[in-house]
């Protein structure tokens, strides 16, 4: 979700993102406009139930924005294509997950600077710097 919430707000989503990783789930994305992404994961499971949670939040790329509108679509289409483009789909590769979200996140900021719901600009060439460390 798009939530701008802090203090509390935080909490509870970071909580939430907890619950779920403790419920089985690889990683847990929420996506908060201006303030960027917050990533969870499970670091390290010390026994079948427990899992260390490590949460990494990645900024939102600089933008001029002109509409909201499709923003999260454009966000989730980048990182699935990062994943795609990896020499090898291993979600465990946090370095490999982490260059997915990267272009995931130069998406969302080509679409918000557009009045288009996606952007004509989201394209591989755009993209792939975003890949490599680049935005």
């Amino acid at each position: 979700g798009e939530g701008e919430g802090g203090g509390e707000g935080e909490g509870e989503v970071r909580g939430a993102a907890a619950a779920l990783l403790r419920a089985g789930v690889r990683h847990v994305l929420v996506t908060r406009g201006a303030k960027g992404l917050l990533w969870a994961r499970a670091a390290r499971r010390s026994s079948g139930l427990d899992a260390e949670v490590c949460f990494e939040e990645l900024p939102a790329l600089a933008a001029t924005v002109k509409s909201t509108r499709g923003a999260g679509d454009s966000f989730v289409a980048g990182a699935a294509w990062g994943l795609l483009r990896a020499p090898t789909l291993d979600l465990a590769d946090t370095d490999t997950v982490r260059a997915a979200l990267r272009a995931g996140l130069r998406a969302a900021q080509l679409t918000v600077q557009s009045d288009a719901a996606i952007s004509v600009e989201v394209s591989a060439d755009r993209l792939e710097p975003a890949l490599a460390g680049a935005a």
